[in-house]
């Protein structure tokens, strides 16, 4: 072997079957390579010269298959790994890329950071309001540092946290499309270092965060993940995927988590599964200067005709779980995230043990070993824009009894479906353990600019649509309803500006933060059924859930309704307010919006939000 002496030894080798300090990325190196002869680690201290190679040893019986060193690497480090006498490749875990995603890694060390959120507890995030922020255009400047200065400002709006777009690096040149390092953090974001920061933070600030991860990107061709191991499906000669593909995986993948003997029952059951390529929006919406986009119309997903599976059920798929394992804990260990989205059809496999059912599993430890809340969001493609795109056709295109029938059918499937980590131990122990575990929220709802930073959203995305309609009315009622009537609740700034700049956008704001205050009020009610109705013309829709109402106008014309009619309760209903015990409580034009003796008055395209005494 070739290279300098005076690097970093690895010492003597520990006992047979010793695991190595953690799989969770740091400071020591440690890679599965379960097909290689020889896994040397490469130091390159001068571009100019031959790098140091130091060989590995394979750890054991525990962790078949992974390779690793005996001591640790300072922080800053350069490194990578050499399989079988090839080239410097990068660690597949790797952390921070100074030189981009084919260059050497570069050690991490988490505890150079001091945290000072020793005391955080996050808010109970199942029901919760999280708004959307992606990182890189929320600012000019287009860093976590930045975003931090914003956050004073976010958590004035009222909402329990912020979620981010994926931060993994990727080659600009070829895209994420091109593949992603699933552990790392682009610096041209701030880095490791700079999502530390923000964290820290927004926990400061009371706001939990909640990272969105580029799975589908995770395991391409281009990223050579290869020379490694099997981290890729054998790929079938397929046609291209579509949105209903896609939307059959999630509902696979989610019904995974369904009741089962383990550590997270459903709080709230749920039988059948649900119809999903029936749950979109069928509205025709006009972008200018385009063609007429069709919404739920199940277009062909140009960057998914070329995803590269990962081998979650093949052969040699214990390392890939290991390694999506990994990432989760990297995120909650190496950064305090209190939450990460899980991208369910590119989860999806047909092993005997689910992945996403491992991958709870190992959060609800994770949850109960760090006594705090972890929270996993099942999304993909058409399930968490499902509400937005059917109401939006409501307002665009009124009367249409298709879009009312989508209505009803979502009030059926939409209702908040949580798992929450069972609480095990002694009677004494229960007070310690009230932060302790996990949650999976399986239904979530996107407002438009949100479902358009999400992974799998393509040219066509019913999001990009919404975004075109620029009618303030439209956009206050879609707020409304998303925020009263839909699930836990993905904000974007488009419907929530975090700094208004014209009239309209500070109304938007001051709406919005109202809309919270009213969603705060009845979250022991988010988890009732929905009642919709409508009037006979299918232009009036009205949600009921418990004591409250919201009735939307998506007319173009001045509603007048008896309220003893629209609000009737069902036959055999027990315990539901009579007609006559509703009042008026908020009204996006309170003006024009009245409710005189049986009579509401509600203008054209507009809602109005009803409490009984």
């Amino acid at each position: 072997m070739t290279g300098s002496s005076s690097g970093p030894s690895f010492g003597s080798p520990p006992p047979p079957g010793t695991a190595p300090e953690s799989s969770v990325p740091g400071r020591r190196p440690v890679v599965w390579a379960p097909r290689a002869r020889v896994v040397e680690v490469l130091l390159p201290y001068d571009p100019d010269e031959e790098p140091e190679h130091l060989p590995l040893r394979l750890v054991g019986a525990d962790h078949p298959g992974s390779w690793g060193a005996d001591v640790d690497l300072p922080h800053g480090t350069e490194y990578g790994f050499s399989v079988d006498g090839g080239p410097l490749l990068p660690d597949p875990r790797s952390v921070w890329l100074t030189d981009g995603i084919h260059g050497p890694s570069r050690v991490f060390d988490p505890a150079v950071f001091e945290w000072t959120d020793g005391s955080w507890s996050p808010p109970d995030l199942t029901s919760g309001t999280l708004l959307h922020v992606d990182v890189a255009s929320f600012t000019p400047g287009g860093t976590f540092d930045d975003v931090v200065h914003h956050l004073p400002e976010i958590a004035g709006l009222g909402v329990d946290g912020i979620e981010i777009a994926p931060v993994a690096a990727y080659d600009p040149a070829q895209g994420p499309a091109g593949g992603v390092r699933l552990h790392s953090v682009a610096l041209e974001l701030g880095g490791p270092a700079g999502l530390q920061r923000l964290v820290d933070a927004a926990h400061d600030a009371k706001l939990a965060v909640v990272l969105n991860v580029p799975y589908r990107w995770a395991v391409t061709d281009e990223l050579g993940l290869g020379a490694f191991g099997p981290y890729a499906a054998e790929q079938l000669p397929t046609r291209p995927r579509t949105r209903v593909d896609d939307q059959i995986a999630a509902t696979r993948a989610a019904q995974a988590m369904r009741p089962r003997t383990g550590q997270i029952p459903l709080a709230r059951p749920r039988t059948g599964p649900i119809n999903l390529s029936a749950a979109l929006g069928a509205a025709r919406l006009r972008r200018p200067g385009r063609a007429q986009a069709r919404i739920g119309s199940g277009p062909t997903m140009r960057t998914d005709a070329a995803l590269t599976r990962i081998n979650l059920d093949g052969s040699g798929s214990l390392g890939p779980r290991s390694f999506l394992i990994d990432n989760a804990r990297h995120w909650f260990h190496t950064f305090h995230l209190d939450g990460i989205v899980l991208d369910t059809p590119a989860l999806a496999d047909r092993a005997q043990v689910p992945f996403v059912q491992e991958l709870a599993d190992s959060v609800v430890h994770e949850g109960e070993q760090a006594r705090r809340r972890y929270a996993l969001y099942l999304d993909g493609p058409g399930l968490s824009d499902r509400l937005t795109s059917t109401v939006a056709g409501l307002l665009v295109q009124p009367g249409r009894p298709e879009h009312m029938a989508t209505v009803r059918m979502l009030a059926e499937t939409l209702a908040p479906s949580v798992r929450r980590a069972a609480r095990q131990g002694p009677r004494h122990n229960r007070r310690s353990m009230r932060r302790a575990g996990a949650a999976v929220v399986e239904d979530i709802t996107r407002m438009p600019g949100a479902g358009l930073a999400v992974p799998w959203a393509d040219e066509d995305s019913p999001a990009r649509a919404l975004l075109d309609v620029n009618d303030v009315n439209i956009r206050a009622s879609l707020l409304a309803f998303a925020a009263l009537a839909g699930t836990p609740l993905v904000l974007d700034t488009e419907h929530l500006p975090v700094v208004p700049r014209t009239p309209d956008e500070l109304r938007l704001a001051k709406w919005a933060r109202a809309l919270l205050r009213l969603r705060r009020a009845i979250v022991t009610e988010l988890e009732l059924p929905l009642d919709i109705r409508s009037s006979t013309d299918s232009t009036v829709v009205a949600v009921v859930r418990g004591r409250g109402a919201l009735v939307l106008n998506t007319s173009e014309a001045l509603a007048a309704l008896r309220v003893s009619t629209l609000l009737r309760p069902a036959d055999g209903v027990i315990g539901a307010p009579a007609p006559e015990d509703f009042r008026l409580q908020a009204a996006w034009e309170p003006g024009a919006t009245r409710l005189v003796g049986d009579t509401l008055t509600v203008p054209p395209r507009m809602v109005a939000i009803l409490r009984a005494d």
